[in-house]
């Protein structure tokens, strides 16, 4: 048997990051993290070179050499019909060098990097979305649908996934399984819609949460449309909202992101037209998809494929047996698709199931001694009962365990853990330890076997992705995590997927008869998700948490344990981490030639 060893990267825009799988064993194993886990930068747009050498660590390998085929995602430029991802001219206009959002520095890793251009893949990156969510799921053959800058219609089979229509990106467009001569670049998609909305309510293109939990409020006031969509935007796979973005040109741009005033009538009024008109959106191009392809299955990926109220909402329309959602289905998740796609493109014979996200590697609890010292904090080891305790008595714990989670949603390996039945602990949360808007909901984490006892919703959970609803009596019983308008974000937790976890909550329900948790990722306002202890140390050290669990170990402030600075903190790790980076450059790039074309640049200063 031929075995593979497949590299998937992102290396443009937004989201970076890596992901290697192998069937040497007979079955794919998979590692898979986002730059911004490592470089401390949220969404980060530097080109991945930590995450290549996470990827590399996790399956024992030294180089890239030892790599049999990279795939990559070609986003936005025609590299290699341009020389080059990110440009020679636009790495002209760009100061040199800073290692996050620099086209320039990326152009010189993609030109210097050492690996053999024939084992090189180029990957459109709507086909990437594709195969991560087809090549992730369980079934035989699904309809997939894609849904954000660019929009998708695929089927697949077996180890094959045929594309219905493509659009977005300057890649070629399809229709009904064809290439047309003409490329339909200009469009206002559904995504571009909900973001433009986003931005009214003074929040960048990653605001797409705040405007669904914004949209929750609805009910609250008398409905009045702010805009007007556009009844005609509907051409057959392509949504173009062109018009209604016309039509937005009145409504201002509110300043104050945090600030209350958000939750008022116009406001509020605003997030649920984008709300709305998503969902109506993505349940057109769902019928559409079951038209197309009439398969009883679908799969979904694409930035819109996070949003839990529209995957309810798909899920009770019956237009589909069964559903995936890949739980890294942003731009996040492109690397895994570039992987899987090249792995199967090329014959691979090992079926993919992702039952669970923790993609990522575990930390090495024997480093936590000296990580306690270097902090003055004080280690001791515990247990799920001691710290079940903990959280019942109202504490707030950061918790580290296993692997880490691939994707935006902390699944408990990652995730800071709080008590569901005080209704101040909703506001506690956002205001002492997240420092975010108070308006934003918290999930629960409930025992897979006990959902029905809690909260409303027959579904399969364990990515987080699906809206459920809290019955009247349950909300009395765990307001912390009930939305204003009733709704909750619910991971279902199971022993097979995370039995550490599970044990964890069990007991927690052993002590208070409620076997759910609060869950919200572990991190402070503005930052990406923990992924080492010493990252869970100083975020431990900048918010209002209480405690710290590390792989059984408690850790705990002492009187010396220093108190740290949000900003200041993050400026210093970045600081830090550009030195990781430059001896990156020297393991991974040939240095005459990066040198030589950092000169060249630097002419043009």
């Amino acid at each position: 048997m031929f075995y593979m060893i497949i590299l998937g990267l992102k290396c443009s825009s937004h989201d970076t990051g890596a992901a290697i799988l192998s069937d040497h064993e007979g079955n794919l194993k998979v590692i898979a993290i986002a730059e911004a886990r490592l470089n401390r930068r949220k969404h980060s747009f530097a080109y991945p070179l930590m995450s290549i050498a996470y990827c590399l660590e996790g399956m024992g390998l030294s180089s890239l050499n030892d790599v049999d085929l990279i795939c990559i995602d070609r986003h936005m430029e025609m590299w290699p019909d341009k020389n080059s991802q990110f440009g020679y001219e636009r790495a002209l206009k760009r100061y040199f060098p800073r290692y996050d959002d620099n086209y320039r520095w990326n152009y010189l890793i993609e030109q210097s990097i050492n690996f053999d251009k024939s084992k090189c893949r180029l990957i459109n990156h709507i086909d990437a979305h594709a195969a991560s969510a087809y090549f992730s799921s369980p079934f035989e053959n699904s309809a997939v649908l894609i849904a954000e800058g660019g929009t998708g219609i695929y089927y697949g089979k077996g180890s094959k996934l045929r594309t219905i229509d493509r659009i977005g990106y300057f890649g070629d467009t399809y229709q009904n399984g064809e290439k047309l001569a003409q490329r339909r670049d200009h469009f206002v998609n559904s995504s571009f819609f909900y973001d433009s909305i986003s931005n009214r309510l003074g929040y960048d293109i990653f605001g797409a949460g705040q405007t669904m939990a914004l949209a929750g409020f609805a009910h609250k006031f008398p409905f009045k449309p702010q805009i007007q969509i556009d009844p005609d935007r509907f051409d057959d796979f392509i949504i173009n909202h062109d018009k209604t973005i016309i039509n937005m040109k009145n409504i201002p741009f509110f300043s104050k992101p945090d600030n209350e005033e958000l939750i008022s009538n116009p406001w509020v009024s605003l997030a649920f037209q984008a709300q709305k008109t998503l969902e109506e959106d993505i349940l057109y191009l769902a019928d559409l998809a079951r038209k197309k392809t009439n398969s009883e299955n679908l799969c979904i990926a694409g930035g819109a494929a996070l949003n839990c109220i529209i995957n309810e909402k798909l899920i009770k329309s019956e237009l589909f047996d069964r559903i995936f959602i890949q739980p890294a289905a942003s731009d996040e998740g492109i690397a895994l698709g570039c992987a899987l796609s090249g792995y199967y493109s090329n014959g691979g014979q090992v079926n993919y199931h992702m039952n669970n996200a923790y993609l990522g590697l575990k930390n090495r609890p024997e480093t936590l001694p000296d990580l306690a010292k270097k902090w003055e904090l004080k280690i001791t080891h515990t247990s799920n009962k001691e710290i079940a305790e903990l959280l019942a008595n109202g504490k707030i714990i950061g918790r580290v365990a296993g692997r880490s989670e691939y994707g935006p949603r902390a699944l408990g390996n990652r995730s800071i853990l709080a008590d569901p039945r005080p209704a101040y602990m909703k506001d506690h949360l956002n205001h002492k330890v997240k420092h975010r808007e108070s308006f934003r909901p918290f999930a629960p984490s409930c025992l897979e076997d006990q959902i029905p006892d809690f909260i409303n919703t027959t579904n399969h959970s364990p990515f987080m992705v699906i809206a459920g609803t809290i019955d009247k009596n349950s909300q009395n019983k765990i307001p912390a995590v009930t939305h204003v308008d009733g709704s909750c974000r619910i991971q279902t937790v199971n022993r097979a997927e995370n039995e550490e976890y599970y044990e964890l909550i069990s007991a927690f329900g052993e002590l208070t008869n409620c076997p759910v948790l609060t869950n919200t990722s572990f991190n402070d306002h503005n930052e990406p998700i923990v992924e080492s202890y010493d990252d869970a140390m100083k975020c431990f050290l900048q918010t209002g948490l209480d405690f710290l669990y590390c792989d059984g170990f408690l850790v705990q402030r002492t009187h010396n344990t220093p108190t740290l600075d949000a900003g200041q903190n993050l400026s210093s790790t970045i600081s830090l981490k550009n030195n990781e980076y430059t001896n990156l450059i020297h393991r991974f790039c040939d240095l005459p030639t990066y040198v030589n074309l950092a000169n060249k640049l630097n002419k043009h200063e």
